[in-house]
């Protein structure tokens, strides 16, 4: 299979908000493949798409193959379609691309400022050097350059690390990856949250559309991006066997916080409405996961300022020493 580089966020925000609502109007897929339009950036992964999706018949993985969808996008649509409608997860998905193109844009914005002024400083701290003759116009062109170049090599690498690990592609440094990730402090949790949201919100979903609870785990499980979470997730299967409830399994779990979980499975499954109090959970989960991006979103500005100044700061204070006067 062909990899390839995902969409922009705000072109996969407009992919699922057009099936979302040619689902709602009730088309067929095949007109509702035929009306997407993403325009020049899309139009050859639409037409490989709609091949592919009148051959197969199999719109997640013509998706995936075409390069509309990532990898972690075609399990969600798997487990979508195995319920019976994928509109709820076409408009999951168009709510969380359209509010990280938001996010992103914000971020591009309030970056601006910081940038120039790192640009400024970079422009201005050695022509003290330059107009002493100790510095010649090339030597003062990389002093600037350079940094400048470092910086946009490491934000370019750190994009494409970002892109790869949210495709979901499976590779041998991905397990190493998702255990160092896991490790953070403060992203790490939320690493694994957004990771038990996946599998309850798709749990939720299935048994909504009347799986019984053994055929809708694994196809939920498959959801889960991380596979260190997955295989925690996984080990709840052989205690459901054994004929404990959900909420018993969950209480097993070692990498998530699963008190509120466990309360509203129990009380799910005693009043029988454990998809509703899922859908509930993964509601919750989800806008604590939005929440915690918007708050990133605002520090990195700030915390890119607070380098600038430390970077400046030891500028000056590691400066060429004066003259030396005479005993």
């Amino acid at each position: 299979m062909t990899r390839h580089r995902p969409l922009p966020a705000l072109l996969r925000a407009q992919l699922y908000q057009h099936l979302a609502a040619m689902e709602k109007a009730g088309l067929p897929p095949d007109r509702a493949y035929a009306l997407l339009d993403l325009g020049r950036a899309g139009s050859a992964r639409v037409a490989a798409f709609r091949k592919l999706a009148a051959r197969r018949n199999e719109p997640a993985g013509a998706g995936l193959a075409s390069g509309l969808f990532t990898q972690f996008e075609a399990r969600l649509l798997r487990a979508a379609f195995a319920a019976g409608s994928p509109l709820p997860t076409y408009q999951r998905l168009a709510d969380f691309h359209a509010a990280r193109a938001r996010q992103l844009s914000t971020l591009r914005s309030r970056m601006v400022l910081p940038v120039a002024i790192l640009t400024l400083a970079l422009l201005v701290q050695p022509l003290p050097a330059l107009a002493g003759g100790t510095l010649s116009v090339g030597g003062y062109l990389w002093r600037v350059l350079a940094p400048l170049l470092v910086l946009g090599g490491a934000a370019l690498l750190v994009a494409r690390a970002i892109a790869w690990f949210g495709g979901g592609g499976a590779a041998p440094a991905r397990a190493g990856v998702e255990r160092a990730l896991m490790a953070l402090p403060v992203f790490g949790p939320m690493h694994v949250r957004r990771n038990m949201r996946d599998f309850i919100d798709s749990l939720a979903l299935l048994l909504d559309a009347g799986l019984p609870l053994f055929d809708a785990m694994p196809v939920a499980l498959d959801t889960v991006a991380n596979r260190l979470v997955r295989a925690d997730l996984a080990a709840m299967l052989p205690q459901l066997i054994a004929g404990a409830t959900l909420a018993q399994a969950i209480r097993t779990l070692r990498l998530a916080d699963t008190g509120q979980l466990h309360a509203l499975a129990l009380t799910g499954e005693q009043s029988g409405t454990l998809p509703e109090m899922l859908r509930r959970h993964a509601a919750s989960e989800s806008d604590t996961i939005n929440r915690f991006q918007l708050e990133m979103m605002a520090w990195l500005p700030r915390v890119f300022y607070a380098l600038v100044a430390l970077w400046m700061a030891l500028g000056i204070l590691g400066g060429p020493p004066g003259p030396v006067a005479p005993l």
